[in-house]
């Protein structure tokens, strides 16, 4: 069963990420990784020219592979010329899987020399590898014998500064490997720009180079960090950031955490960063645009801790400290000791999570389809999406994991990824553990494509002290992974059922524990909309309540689901709503001095989360503010009165506390 790719996109990928950057201030989607030895600037540049040089247009193209392809001097004029990119890639894989390769010979002007330059290539499918003049430049996905899909991945790869021929020809040669399905090059931007270009193009960020001043002390702070990681203090580190700093999920705590954890395992680590530009973006803020990796060893082996990317770090000119990009949709990952490696999954915090820090919030678990990631929702421009449903749309807010299953249908495999384990076992317990959710069932829901949609349902089912609502667009729900050749431990009791066949099982008392959402096209390409109506059958049968839709037009594609989303998610909605509506049990809240800092720290708990807590000091008419952190009270006599508000608006008894100074007798201290 193939992913199918969103085409078209509602909108060119250049105006939907700078909306995004805009709206959601997101970790921006990975650069790839330079190849090793590639030769970037690593000291602070200032922007000089823009190189602007747009690579779209007529490209030779031919089926097959040879390294001989991606040398310059190879005469490919007997190619086949196409169309780069075109919306349904290259004509020449609608009936063939395998290797294909994209040439083009141009010029590159004298005054790109000195620059950070970026080739961008867009999108292609489903795995490629590019090569500058035969110096290999940069790749997503993986060839066989492991071929792995990144159709959904933005191609962005650093030139390194020895392979370019400036004021002079060149040729960009793209090696593609096609898994199944159509593939090839099927959106752009495609060309050779320099970072500004980059950043406002793809990014949507404009501004102007740093004054030398500003420069040199930006500079100085990125030394400081760099200094602090090779001798192992993370105090120094962390002196660097600033006091509410919040980076990709990420506050000053959970980043100490990490990087003592990362030493632990290294002994020292090598922070490095290239193609650094310091800048003023247009809208007020002091950036540092830079291609950053955290570099050590684990196991004796090198290892990249955080792989190189590209990111915008925030800098705070008041306190000169780093102070962190406060993202709402970006990358995470769980260290998974089950897989023995990582497992990335995107994050989406609501439009008023920064705006109200003691608010907690209904996770929604959205899984992805074969051959897809957690990097998918990225093009589709989905964190602006959620928002939409989230403000105008009028549905209850919720953070949203989306994680990273590639193509092992969501369970645990024999000799292989235990994928369902890590998911239950790690991954929801470090959600819970550093964002502010609501850890209860009834605030827990499941969303799927396809196989996403088995996902949904067959983890759900499993585990209804976890899950309450279960959503599924156009989902794999009549499959089991069995027939698909996907085997997990434990025998043949070990095996998962196809949804249809563990609804059928199950008794009506046990289903009426879940809200039910499922919905397929028409002409579905897989018989999907079949399996809506038989688990829409089986659900009538037993009493169940649920919603179903099979939609008179549409196949097995984007077009189907996306514009459908505000019912899943609705589901999710009305779920939370209502259990909010039954709670009646008002939260508990106490304060406490810690006598050495002299800080009053207030604590609420409720079984349904805790929207806010309030305080007053020294007040009698009644008024009370946010509590956002340690309220600093000094050594002096205080009264201080907090109130907690869960999320359902039940309010709490108002709890009084009175601390003396740290030099008076008796009393509370």
């Amino acid at each position: 069963m193939a992913q199918q790719r969103p085409t078209p996109f509602a909108r060119r990928l250049i105006a939907s990420l700078a909306v995004t950057a805009v709206a959601l201030a997101p970790a921006l989607p990975a650069i790839g990784a330079p190849s090793p030895g590639a030769a970037l600037a690593s000291e602070p540049a200032a922007p000089g020219s823009t190189t602007n040089l747009d690579l779209s247009g007529t490209w030779k193209f031919t089926v097959g592979d040879d390294p001989a392809y991606a040398e310059p001097s190879f005469d490919d004029s007997d190619w086949t010329s196409l169309q780069v990119p075109e919306t349904d890639g290259a004509p020449q894989f609608a009936d063939y899987d395998g290797f294909g390769w994209y040439r083009l010979t141009f010029d590159l002007p004298d005054d790109a020399e000195g620059q950070n330059l970026v080739a961008s290539l867009g999108f292609l499918d489903d795995a490629d590898e590019a090569f500058l003049n035969g110096v290999r430049i940069g790749s997503s996905g993986s060839m066989p014998p492991d071929a792995q899909s990144q159709w959904f991945e933005q191609r962005l790869y650093p030139v390194p500064a020895e392979a370019p021929v400036f004021g002079g020809t060149n040729t960009l040669s793209v090696r593609v490997y096609d898994m199944s399905g159509g593939g090839g090059w099927y959106q752009g931007p495609v060309g050779i720009y320099s970072k500004d270009a980059v950043r406002e193009e793809v990014y949507g960020i404009s501004g102007t180079a740093a004054d030398a001043d500003t420069a040199a002390w930006v500079g100085s702070l990125l030394d400081r960090q760099a200094a602090a990681l090779a001798s192992g203090d993370v105090a120094a580190y962390l002196a660097t950031l600033a006091g509410d700093y919040m980076h990709d999920g990420r506050d000053r705590e959970r980043r100490a955490e990490e990087l003592r954890s990362w030493m632990a395992a290294s002994g020292s680590l090598r922070l490095d960063d290239a193609g650094v530009e310091i800048i003023r973006s247009d809208d007020g803020r002091l950036l540092v645009d830079t291609n950053r990796a955290i570099i050590g060893t684990k196991d004796g082996a090198p290892f990249e801790f955080q792989p190189r990317t590209q990111q915008f770090l925030t800098i705070d000119p008041a306190s000169r400290t780093e102070s962190g990009n406060r993202a709402r949709f970006f990358r995470d990952f769980v260290e998974s000791g089950l897989e023995g490696a990582r497992r990335e999954y995107v994050t989406y915090l609501p439009p008023s999570y920064f705006e109200d820090p003691n608010r907690e919030y209904p996770v929604v678990y959205l899984l992805h389809g074969v051959n897809g990631g957690s990097r998918e929702w990225e093009p589709r421009d989905f964190g602006a999406k959620l928002d939409e449903l989230y403000t105008s749309g009028g549905l209850e807010e919720s953070i949203v994991v989306m994680p990273d299953g590639e193509s092992l249908w969501y369970v645990d495999h024999q000799d292989g990824t235990p994928w369902r384990s890590m998911f239950i076992d790690e991954l929801i317990p470090q959600v819970d553990a550093e964002y502010r959710t609501i850890a209860h069932r009834d605030f827990r829901g499941l969303s799927g494509v396809s196989m996403g949609g088995f996902g949904a349902y067959s983890i759900g089912l499993a585990h209804p002290e976890l899950f309450s609502s279960l959503a599924s667009h156009m989902g794999a729900l009549s499959l089991a992974p069995a027939v698909v050749g996907v085997t997990s431990p434990g025998g043949p009791a070990g095996q998962s059922l196809s949804p249809l066949a563990d609804v059928a099982a199950r008794t009506g008392e046990q289903l009426s524990r879940h809200e039910f959402f499922f919905d397929a096209c028409e002409d579905d390409d897989y018989r999907f909309d079949d399996a809506v109506r038989s688990l829409d059958a089986l659900l009538d049968g037993k009493g169940v309540r649920h919603t179903s839709e099979v939609y008179p037009v549409g196949r097995h594609n984007d077009d189907c689901w996306v514009p459908r989303i505000g019912d899943s998610f609705g589901l999710h909605s009305d779920h939370v709503r209502a259990s909010l509506d039954a709670d009646t049990i008002a939260p508990t809240v106490t304060a406490s001095l810690d006598p050495t800092t002299r800080h009053v720290r207030v604590e609420a708990s409720d079984d349904t989360g805790v929207s806010r807590i309030e305080y007053s000091l020294n007040r009698r008419d009644g008024s009370f503010e946010t509590y956002t952190g340690p309220i600093p009270v000094g050594d002096r006599a205080v009264t201080v009165q907090v109130r907690a508000v869960d999320t359902s608006g039940n309010v709490s008894g108002v709890v009084s506390e009175k601390f003396l100074p740290s030099k008076a007798k008796g009393g509370r201290r």
